[in-house]
């Protein structure tokens, strides 16, 4: 799954955007202030900046050991060394977790649950939890023949608006940062493209009609 972050979706305000890594179509998600917030928090970026203090930290302690500094200040420079450091851990223990917990609890529920393998359904949606979940089971999931345009074109204050119609006549406006307008761009724009070369077969109902 390729996920693009902080686009502003009209309808639907800032929102992150995700393509299946099958390329069957993408979702959009609204942004969570929590979410936003327990990443400030515990993401990447403060695992950098935690890093950056333990290093300061101990250059400091260095200095007031050679200077012959107070024991208090000392003292002071372990203890804020200690809670850095004590941060840092858990920032890589909630990333670790994050990512293994949910793996776990799945399998977990797949072992209680083992006499229900004998079932042909219960054994394709084990198989799709395993392999990350169906395309289908992403939230807002707008398939790939769901489009019928994409475009790339400067908006207001210079930003760069991408535009996608759908079948049904419904039309959403992305506008995202501007490192990430072009690729937000081209992978909308290979949906389109392989959902317009894609054959079509009787009984799917009208075949969508691309335009770009």
């Amino acid at each position: 799954m390729y996920t693009i972050k902080g686009v502003n979706a009209t309808p639907g305000g800032r929102s992150t955007v995700r393509f299946h890594a099958r390329g069957y179509g993408y979702a959009v998600a609204p942004d969570r202030r929590a979410c936003s917030l327990a990443g400030a928090l515990l993401g990447e970026g403060a695992g950098c900046v935690t890093a950056l203090v333990l290093l300061a930290l101990t250059g400091l302690y260095t200095v007031l050991r050679r200077t012959g500094a107070p024991e208090a200040a000392l003292t002071a420079c372990v203890v804020l060394f200690l809670v850095a450091l004590g941060y840092g851990l858990l920032i890589v223990f909630v990333n670790w977790a994050s990512g293994v917990l949910l793996d776990i609890l799945f399998v977990v529920a797949a072992v209680a649950t083992l006499p229900a393998m004998l079932f042909p359904a219960y054994r394709r949606a084990l198989r799709r939890g395993l392999s990350g979940g169906g395309a289908e089971t992403e939230p807002a999931w707008v398939p790939a023949t769901a489009l019928a345009g994409v475009w790339h074109q400067p908006g207001p204050d210079g930003a760069s608006v991408v535009t996608v119609e759908h079948t049904d006549g419904s039309v959403i406006a992305f506008v995202p940062a501007p490192e990430h307008a072009r690729d937000l761009y081209e992978r909308l724009d290979a949906l389109l493209r392989g959902a317009r070369s894609a054959p079509w077969r009787p009984g799917q109902g009208r075949a969508p009609q691309a335009r770009r």
